[in-house]
């Protein structure tokens, strides 16, 4: 069973393999900390150990109970049990904890897409390469979601930062306004002091004379 695939502009490449489009069809958008990169599906895989089962390429939408997953014993890499495990019942094993290596980790020359130059020419993919495929993609756009959303708290938190900002400054300003305007009140009080001070001396010197 093969799937057409419809490709973007081979614009970018590979940041962890350097690979582009060409061989590996599509080059995915991934955010993290840092700005954006670009990774090819093998690439962006093997940098999500725990976010699929690497072998039936179900991306997990949420944590699997722990009867129903086995953990890579060198990685975060994380199984069905009924993969993994297909002549055993999750009942009988959910006691036990057979041991498991993920595909990478029993061999590190290990691709997750490995395209043929026929597949390439044609851009066409087999059953099992299409999975993988809409995983990383599926994956992908987690990525780009967790982002955006992350992006878009930031800028709120920015905003109500930039609003407490601009309070704290009013009412400092405020503030300010009141000791000058409190300074302004007692220097006329003391100018007319001296005033009333100076008139009352003319008066008595007057008197004396």
């Amino acid at each position: 069973m093969n799937h057409s695939s419809q490709v973007p502009s081979p614009s970018a490449t590979c940041s962890g393999c350097g690979t582009t489009p060409r061989f590996s069809l599509i080059i995915h958008n991934v955010c993290y900390s840092a700005p954006n990169r670009h990774l090819c599906t093998n690439c962006l895989l093997k940098n999500h150990h725990g976010f699929f089962c690497p072998i039936c390429y179900q991306v997990y939408d949420e944590f699997l109970p722990l009867h129903q997953r086995l953990k890579c014993l060198r990685c975060p890499s994380v199984v069905h049990r009924s993969c993994a495990l297909p002549f055993s019942t999750t009942a009988v094993n959910a006691g036990s904890a057979p041991f498991f290596l993920c595909p990478t980790c029993s061999d590190v020359k290990f691709s997750y897409f490995n395209l043929s130059a026929a597949d390439r020419i044609s851009r066409t993919v087999d059953e099992k390469s299409f999975k993988v495929l809409s995983a990383a993609s599926k994956i992908a756009a987690m990525s780009m979601n967790r982002g955006a959303t992350a992006a878009r708290f930031e800028a709120e938190w920015r905003a109500k930062e930039a609003a407490v900002c601009r309070k704290r400054a009013m009412e400092a300003m405020e503030e300010l306004a009141d000791i000058q305007e409190k300074e302004k009140e007692e220097e006329e009080e003391e100018n007319d002091g001296c005033v009333l001070d100076l008139n009352l001396d003319a008066r008595l010197h007057v008197t004396e004379e």
